[in-house]
């Protein structure tokens, strides 16, 4: 793919809509585009989607749709998808953001993995999040029942629980608490009709240090031990220790002791390399020694990036903070593998 074309601007921007089949990923598109018209949109879709994009509102210039023929964008990344992105960077000039549209049978991993690992694409497009639609009357049940609508609600910074009309309170309830059990860090919007509620959508930037950093100081709906509960004063956590329901859960740890990066740094990328069908998400706030600045960690698949947050503040207790998403996380384990890797500690023998 060329670079040239955007070689000298900023990158362009990503959306990524996943969510399982009925779930109301189209009309999100559709009001996304509709109330966004000074907008200019590339969509990338698959031609046999549940159902098309207003005619109405791709007939301006103001967006393009590339439909692909030739399977689903997650299982396959044709040679369709990225001839579209070809076309796209040609006339980046013409685009302001790209939207992608998923199946609802597939994860959305494979994308978002290209659009991280792939050295050109990185360089001229950006995650600006990854949206999932959930429908509220189906959701415990596909849950239950579909491995992929799992993944979707791993992989996302963003859950709009769409048809929220059809169903109570205390029905509600729950389905934010399967949510939050599989995905503490994304943000839950009720909705109906797939509308944005005034949430700005488009300015996530979920990928971004200062994003990673914020959503992991207030995310406080962790599954940690007790110890970690009887460390942090219970002043960052809620006190409840859960049971998983399903394969797919979030681990997450708080630690007093300073990392020592360079053994961070060959234990992560081990971990990683050796569990990249099972562990989805990592995001955090590291703490190493000598360095005045919280270290923001994040990692999707086999890739993941450190960079630089904002400073710890003189009279403040530095902690590292991080959480894991996939399937089947020994805790035990990865625990005692994190201790490893402390500041001034002997290393032991780790696992990956």
């Amino acid at each position: 793919m060329s670079e040239g074309q955007m070689s000298s601007q900023k990158r362009l921007p990503v959306t990524i809509i996943t969510g399982f089949l009925g779930s109301g990923k189209t009309t999100l598109l559709n009001n996304i585009i509709r109330k966004n018209p000074d907008t200019r949109f590339a969509i990338i879709e698959n031609e046999f989607g549940e159902m098309g994009i207003d005619g109405d509102l791709v007939s301006n210039d103001n967006t393009s749709v590339y439909e692909l023929a030739n399977g689903c964008i997650c299982c396959s990344l044709s040679k369709d998808f990225y001839q579209s992105l070809q076309a796209i960077v040609e006339r980046s000039d013409d685009i302001d953001h790209l939207l992608v549209e998923t199946t609802g049978i597939a994860d959305p991993m494979s994308v978002i993995d290209l659009f991280m690992a792939n050295n050109t694409i990185e360089k001229l497009f950006e995650i600006n999040s990854v949206i999932c639609l959930a429908d509220s009357a189906t959701l415990e049940k596909t849950l239950d029942a579909e491995p992929e609508s799992r993944k979707q609600i791993a992989l996302s910074d963003i859950v709009l629980l769409n048809k929220i009309d059809l169903i109570d309170r205390e029905s509600t309830t729950n389905l934010k608490e399967l949510i939050v059990d599989i995905n503490p860090m994304a943000k839950i919007v009720e909705t109906s009709y797939a509308q944005t509620n005034g949430t700005p959508l488009l300015q996530t930037k979920a990928y971004s240090y200062r994003h990673i950093e914020e959503t992991t100081i207030s995310c406080n709906q962790l599954n940690l031990s007790l110890h970690d509960i009887a460390r942090s004063n219970g002043s960052m956590i809620n006190h409840n220790v859960k049971k998983h329901r399903h394969d797919i859960h979030a681990e997450g740890f708080i630690f007093d002791e300073c990392f020592d990066l360079e053994l961070f740094n060959i234990w992560m990328s081990s971990y990683l390399y050796f569990n990249q069908q099972s562990l989805y998400r990592v995001k955090g706030i590291l703490n190493f020694k000598n360095k005045n600045k919280r270290c923001i960690f994040q990692a999707v698949k086999g890739s993941y990036i450190f960079e630089e947050g904002s400073d710890w503040k003189s009279d403040e207790s530095r902690y590292s903070k991080i959480v894991f998403i996939g399937k089947y996380i020994d805790r035990d384990v990865l625990e005692k593998n994190l201790q490893k890797l402390f500041q001034e500690r002997k290393p032991g023998k780790v696992q990956a």
